[in-house]
């Protein structure tokens, strides 16, 4: 009975897994078919020959590889400030006393239910009034804080021992050398859970980049993909599928090599909070 139950478990969480993963695989066969192929009625899934042409036709009609190095480098700086600030904001809250913390707290958990369309306005006038258009800081500087990650990180600080602490300050230690000799080590599968969630969100983006960018010099790889789209839509989807798959490899491998880390960060600092 057990092995039957165990069965039907994982029949039941393939199936949502293939149907989840199959847009993704049809995108890459597009991608590796010809122009001819993509167009044949019925439809087929595999290439019956595999056409690197899209590829070369995509590398060529847009600046791609600059997209990318935008977007790694701007998901790069959001994730590395966003876990900066997640961690000493965390740290704050979860193990110092202060005036006001509940409000503080309560402000930063009201930030995850605001929309970011809301906030796009105030922060184009915000970014233009310190001349960051067209540049890495209007991109990275308006996401340099998170309120989910501030308070996932939270969630895990505050269920660290106190003895531990009270041991550090008993040898002489700081609040600072506290974090990092014992807080930050002890909470690195949440941290690296966020910062993998972080990287994704902000590679994700399309809205802001488009407002906030003029030059293809600048702009992301989200932009590059519906620049691609409108200057193929009409004459090749092949074209336009080699882009995306170009575009979101860096996210797909990163998740990949990281999705036990990712997975275990997420469940841990869930069963701590």
């Amino acid at each position: 009975m057990g092995n039957r139950w165990r069965l039907l478990v994982t029949i039941l969480l393939i199936v949502p897994a293939v149907i989840h993963f199959f847009p993704l695989f049809y995108v890459i066969c597009i991608s590796l078919k010809s122009p001819v192929e993509v167009m044949q009625y019925p439809p087929t899934i595999l290439p019956s020959v595999l056409d690197f042409g899209n590829y070369v036709t995509a590398l060529e009609s847009a600046p791609l590889l600059r997209f990318l190095l935008n977007s790694i480098v701007v998901s790069g700086l959001i994730m590395l400030l966003q876990v900066i600030t997640a961690i000493l904001a965390a740290f704050a809250l979860a193990r110092i006393e202060f005036v006001g913390k509940r409000i503080v707290f309560t402000g930063i958990l009201a930030t995850m239910m605001v929309p970011g369309e809301v906030t796009i306005i105030p922060n184009y006038f915000t970014v233009t009034s310190f001349n960051w258009l067209d540049s890495y800081a209007g991109l990275v500087i308006p996401f340099s804080v998170s309120g989910f990650g501030i308070f996932l990180l939270y969630q895990f600080f505050r269920t660290i021992p106190k003895e531990l602490e009270e041991a550090v300050r008993v040898d002489g230690g700081s609040s600072f050398r506290f974090l990092l000799q014992f807080v930050i080590p002890l909470s690195l599968p949440a941290i690296l859970a966020f910062g993998i969630y972080s990287f994704v969100s902000a590679w994700n983006q399309y809205l802001w980049p488009l407002v906030v960018t003029e030059s293809t010099q600048m702009q992301t790889a989200q932009i590059g993909i519906g620049m691609i789209r409108s200057q193929n839509e009409s004459t090749s989807w092949g074209v336009i599928m080699a882009a995306t798959t170009l575009l979101i490899a860096p996210t797909l491998v990163l998740f990949m090599a990281t999705q036990k880390q990712f997975v275990r960060g997420i469940s841990v600092a869930g069963l701590k909070g």
